[in-house]
């Protein structure tokens, strides 16, 4: 994800940030440290009139203030430069699917996206001002509007936030009944080494560092919504300096280091959504029960590998071969020598596929992951000549 590639799809660049940054608003220390106590706003209904309004939370049970449609939905939410890549493989994918049971919603960087979506079920948002690392969140937050605003609410609802160079990794069947049946937010949170912090009165303040393509709960969507209209966070790159220290090597990076790299969409959600982190030493040890975080608890310590749930597959070198847990590795290892990413990426920007195998197709689909990037514009069946109808067949089908 260059300057020049998908603007939600690309990978991680830091130029000329700290400018950009030091424009957001400032917030106290003090403020920080209460977020993570702070109750549930009252109800409200939101509807489609209310897009550029608070969409505020029920109290009770922490279900949404709507009224409730007979069956959970899925809330795919797009994000892309100025089209979705490989439209064959997702009409395929949507093809079969109750319009009940999902909605689809794409945000695009710049014009151009209508024809991409033709006869398809996907929506085009409203594009709203966005930057690239220090704020795409604003585009997400505009999706999530459009989302929750779209019809009556369900508990179970889940909002994914799907790259535009991604593909699926299962059937819709199976994404809607893994992701509905899951109670809380899907957060894919990075080993350790790679989270921010800051000194403060208890040693370090540490913020989580996960990838951007999470799927939230229906309660963490509103909050999310509620949160990031108020403008809590939004000096979250400045408050932790963030991008500041160059990297010596790609591997320059530490737990608790002080020096701290990364994008917005990339830490605001769960510092926003969780509070702050506070650690009273470097190497000290412990875990963190947080509500509606799947794959729980979140253990916070210098040599944690990844946590939580991470539903879609992002091929970051650096964190390849990490000890521990690692889902990333096991699909990775999987893949045949022709299907492994053709571009193994770096520490600021992620593999891309450009070829892939009926083999490669195979191992994608008996992952642990229900999405994969990224992939380029019409990629290369190895072992055939149609890349988008054989990956349907394959991966998509039930």
């Amino acid at each position: 994800q260059g300057l020049g590639s998908l603007m939600a799809a690309s990978g991680r660049g830091f130029f000329s940030i700290i400018v950009l940054t030091l424009c957001l608003r400032s917030t106290t220390s003090h403020e920080w440290h209460l977020r993570r106590r702070s109750k549930l706003e009252q109800p409200r209904q939101p509807t489609a009139a209310q897009l550029n309004n608070t969409v505020q939370l029920s109290s009770i049970n922490g279900t949404a203030g709507v009224s409730s449609s007979s069956e959970p939905r899925v809330y795919f939410l797009f994000l892309a430069y100025d089209k979705i890549l490989n439209m064959d493989v997702w009409r395929a994918f949507f093809h079969k699917a109750s319009s009940s049971k999902f909605a689809a919603f794409l945000h695009c960087k710049n014009p151009g996206c209508e024809a991409s979506i033709a006869n398809s079920p996907i929506q085009l948002v409203d594009t709203v001002p966005n930057a690239y690392c220090t704020d795409l969140v604003s585009p997400m937050q505009q999706l999530l509007k459009y989302a929750v605003a779209s019809g009556a609410g369900h508990p179970q609802d889940k909002f994914a936030f799907v790259s535009g160079s991604s593909l699926p990794a299962k059937p819709f069947s199976e994404v809607y009944q893994t992701l509905i049946g899951r109670v809380g937010s899907d957060f894919c949170v990075f080993p350790s080494d790679e989270w921010a912090d800051i000194p403060d009165s208890h040693g370090i303040e540490v913020a989580v560092k996960h990838h951007q393509w999470m799927t939230l709960s229906r309660e963490h969507a509103e909050k999310s919504l509620n949160l990031w209209a108020k403008k809590q966070m939004q000096n979250f790159m400045m408050h932790f300096n963030m991008n500041a220290k160059k990297y010596l090597h790609a591997w320059d990076n530490t737990f608790a280091d002080g020096r701290n790299f990364g994008c917005l969409d990339e830490f605001w959600f769960m510092a926003a959504l969780f509070g702050d982190i506070s650690a009273s030493s470097i190497g000290s040890s412990r875990t963190e029960n947080f509500a509606g975080f799947v794959g729980g608890p979140l253990k916070i310590s210098a040599v944690e590998s990844w946590q939580g749930t991470c539903d879609t597959f992002v091929m970051w070198p650096t964190h390849l071969d990490t000890p521990g847990e690692n889902p990333f590795r096991n699909l990775y290892n999987s893949l045949d020598e022709a299907s492994r990413p053709q571009n193994r990426g770096s520490a600021w920007r992620p593999g891309e596929w450009a070829a892939l195998s009926t083999t490669g197709m195979k191992a994608i689909r008996s992952s642990s992951f229900l999405f994969v990037r990224k992939f380029s514009a019409s990629p290369r069946l190895v072992d055939g000549s149609d890349f988008g109808s054989t990956y349907a067949s394959l991966v998509c089908s039930d």
